[in-house]
């Protein structure tokens, strides 16, 4: 481990203050030998994930080893998970979460994880399996910045067993997970059946596979440089403009909507694979327009008027508030009742009580709506109605609706008028005007 202190000591100056993700395990309890030697300045970070009976076992051992050392301890257990059991997905929002309101707390320079070559390797084993992105199939990075935290992981050229020679000869104790024994997860299988083969193969895989690593994301970097020089004149905001991204060559194409859908999905990258890509590929080469598609995690692909983007499914907007003299809708748009005839616009409805029962309701467009439209004999669709007038996906369900007390549907406000409004001159005894956020 002497070049892991070395490169250790140079990077991290005395003043600096480093956040560990210490689990008790053997590879973080080595991290944290080798920055003791160094006599960097750490607080441990202790996650429980409440998994397992041992789970707080390990925190007790942590706990009473790093009192003899007089080493800061932050601890935080997960008492209940969204889904009511653990996903890997969700712990490790969790956890750097944990870290960086940490690391703000001690205004610390660097967090440091215990990722080592065997994690490197599972990881690039996994995404090839499962399919990834360019930078997916690059595995773990040894230094990267996450939301202003430098991130560091030292131990990523070593295997695992020269971890267990450093924690031997230096007496260091550690305890073990059994669950890393079975063989119920992927990456266990991959660690117990596929490292085996390659350590036959080549000893010295560890330094095979970092170098892949930083090839693909050396290559991965160039691309991202090219992206961002394209990108001012294709990208507006998260919408592409069709036209423009169709003039790229096709390979530039790819790496486009691969760096877009990172940037769209974050820390959630992990849904997104290559079958992803191509599916926004096929979808924005498409010749139809105005309409959407379903992306992993809630996400929607739009395609219109010659942009394409995508955006988190909004739940749909429903109300339903009794018409008084004036409404202010959920969108700050109004409706407001006037005294006198102002315009005979979709804008505005003139009413007779006679004909309506009252009191009148603001509604949302619930299934099978229908309205009686004006100068036209029989029903049409409320749906039609607003697809006829280019009302698009979610913005449909925002469209407010004016209906009287037996469910009849008088105005689809701005759109539409029912046979119920009358004409300037003829007897009403009610208007109502609407007025949108924007022209207030």
């Amino acid at each position: 481990m002497k070049e892991i202190k070395e490169e250790l000591q140079k990077k991290i100056k005395k003043e600096d203050k480093c956040i560990l993700a210490l689990s008790g395990g053997p590879d973080s309890m080595c991290l944290l030998s080798i920055l003791e030697s160094i006599e960097a300045h750490v607080i441990c970070v202790h996650i429980n994930h409440n998994t397992r009976v041992a789970c707080d076992d390990e925190y007790q051992f942590i706990k009473a080893y790093l009192k003899d050392k007089k080493i800061p301890l932050e601890y935080y257990k997960i008492e209940t998970y969204q889904k009511g059991r653990f996903t890997e997905d969700e712990a490790r929002k969790i956890r750097y979460q944990k870290f960086k309101e940490i690391a703000e707390k001690y205004q610390a320079n660097y967090l440091l994880t215990a990722h080592h070559a065997d994690d490197l390797t599972e990881t690039i084993f996994m995404r090839l399996l499962r399919g990834s992105t360019l930078e997916g199939y690059a595995g773990i990075k040894k230094e990267s910045v996450w939301d202003g935290l430098t991130i560091l992981r030292p131990l990523l050229s070593k295997k695992k067993e020269e971890i267990y020679v450093y924690l031997k000869e230096n007496q260091i104790p550690y305890i073990e997970d059994e669950t890393n024994q079975k063989d119920d997860y992927i990456r266990n299988r991959i660690r117990h059946h596929i490292l085996p083969f390659i350590e036959k193969e080549n000893p010295n895989y560890p330094v095979k596979m970092l170098q892949y690593s930083n090839t693909l994301q050396k290559k991965d970097a160039l691309i991202k440089e090219m992206i961002y020089q394209e990108k001012t004149h294709i990208q507006k905001e998260n919408k592409i403009n069709v036209g423009k991204f169709l003039n790229l060559p096709s390979l530039m194409q790819e790496a486009y909507v691969e760096n877009y859908l990172k940037e769209q999905y974050e820390e959630d990258l992990i849904f997104i694979s290559n079958k992803h890509i191509t599916l926004f590929l096929e979808n924005i080469k498409k010749k139809k327009d105005n309409y959407t598609v379903n992306f992993p995690k809630n996400y929607l692909f739009h395609k219109e008027e010659g942009w394409a983007w995508l955006d988190k499914k909004k739940s749909p907007t429903s109300f339903y508030i009794k018409c008084e003299d004036e409404v202010i809708l959920p969108n700050q748009d109004i409706v407001k009742r006037i005294s006198k005839y102002e315009s005979k616009s979709n804008f505005e409805i003139h009413l007779n009580s006679k004909e309506i029962k009252l009191p009148l309701y603001l509604t949302t467009r619930k299934e099978k709506m229908k309205m009686a439209v004006k100068n036209l004999n029989g029903h049409q669709k409320i749906s039609d109605i607003l697809t006829n007038s280019k009302i698009r996906g979610s913005k449909k369900d925002e469209i407010p609706i004016l209906i009287d007390s037996n469910g009849v549907i008088l105005w689809v406000l701005g759109i539409k008028k029912s046979k119920y409004d009358l004409e300037k001159g003829e007897n009403y005894d009610i208007i109502y005007k609407y007025i949108k956020r924007k022209e207030k």
